[in-house]
């Protein structure tokens, strides 16, 4: 568990929230010296780097703050108009006794961020079909948590004379989110059909489903929480379709179905946390149904995947030749940004 949190600590500071790299750091110390860290988490989990302790225990004070239930923690977080006082470490824990009761709640549930600076990704990728000759297509989204992302042609991107998406989208991703100039059409492919799975969704349209979700995002990070509240303000506006089922069973049925366009098939950071043996009935189903797709009807796998310091975005197209066709787009930072067309 000290491990946990140390490493949770670096990672914090290196994507740029100084306030839980310092939290998780002072939480590792207190546990070691068998203090209030330690009594809560102690015996917790035998995996909790893979569980996400460390930030189960920092979303369910966060809510707590969000629901206005913690003045006195209020003024350390930016989420909240504050700004991390030299005592904000100390009070975390100190008042993590008056909320035992949301801190066993939230050590229950699983961390769901759905960040929706990977929607660069599915507004590029939507572009790049049109070099495929598709006009439109069906996208299937695994791991959708709340579904935020199945909006993505509803928010806007831009980098120089490419224009993608909703320019009337309050959710906006500029030219500081690319690395280089996407190499594709100007004009992408319209979605037609849309619709997503998780294995514990979140509907943003109940109002502690979408403070749950706003709580798991690092206080300090504002334009993260902000892009999050434009996307569940859309969300609620126009509700996405997310099933809760595993990935394996959940993509049989949808390709199961009459398809009469292309479809697509998208995850984001979500490969690990699958297992091996879903991992291995999802390629399988994903290779069967690729054997049946036509150049009217093609298949395309697009996933969002850890590669290294970065992800990196490929492509598997079956379109009705012998063999799929490989494709290794781009490489992004893991909340979208960096976006480096290769």
């Amino acid at each position: 568990m000290v491990g946990a949190l140390r490493t949770q600590a670096t990672a914090c500071a290196a994507l740029g929230s100084h306030m839980y790299g310092e939290l998780f750091t002072a939480l590792a110390d207190d546990y070691e010296d068998g203090g209030r860290t330690y009594a809560i988490l102690a015996g917790r989990s035998d995996r909790p780097v893979h569980d996400a302790v460390p930030l189960r225990l920092a979303g369910a004070i966060h809510r707590v703050v969000l629901e206005g239930l913690e003045p006195r923690l209020a003024r350390h977080y930016p989420s909240m108009g504050g700004s991390p006082g030299e005592d904000f470490t100390a009070d975390f824990i100190g008042y993590m006794k008056d909320h035992i009761g949301s801190i066993e709640l939230g050590l229950g549930q699983q961390v769901q961020t759905n960040e929706v600076g990977r929607s660069v990704v599915h507004l590029v990728l939507s572009h790049w079909l049109t070099t495929l000759d598709i006009a439109e297509f069906d996208f299937l989204e695994v791991g959708a948590s709340a579904g935020l992302n199945l909006n993505f042609d509803k928010f806007y991107a831009c980098f120089g004379q490419l224009r993608m998406g909703s320019q009337q989208s309050p959710l906006r991703f500029m030219g500081d989110w690319f690395g280089n100039a996407p190499d594709v059409p100007r004009i992408g492919a319209t979605i037609r059909r849309r619709r997503g799975t998780d294995i514990s969704p979140i509907d943003v349209r109940n109002h502690d489903d979408a403070t749950r979700l706003l709580s798991f995002i690092w206080p300090d990070q504002k334009a993260r929480f902000e892009r999050t509240q434009f996307a569940i303000d859309i969300a609620q506006e126009h509700p996405p379709s997310v099933d809760s089922a595993s990935a394996d069973t959940w993509i049989t049925q949808q390709l199961q179905r009459e398809r009469d366009c292309a479809t697509v098939v998208f995850h984001s950071i979500v490969w690990q946390y699958l297992g091996k043996e879903i991992q291995q009935r999802f390629k399988d189903t994903m290779s069967q149904f690729g054997e049946s797709a036509t150049k009217k009807t093609p298949l395309i796998w697009a996933r969002m995947e850890p590669s290294g310091p970065v992800a990196d975005v490929r492509v598997t197209v079956w379109n009705g030749k012998k063999k799929p066709t490989e494709h290794r787009l781009a490489e992004v930072g893991y909340h979208g940004q960096n976006f480096t067309w290769l």
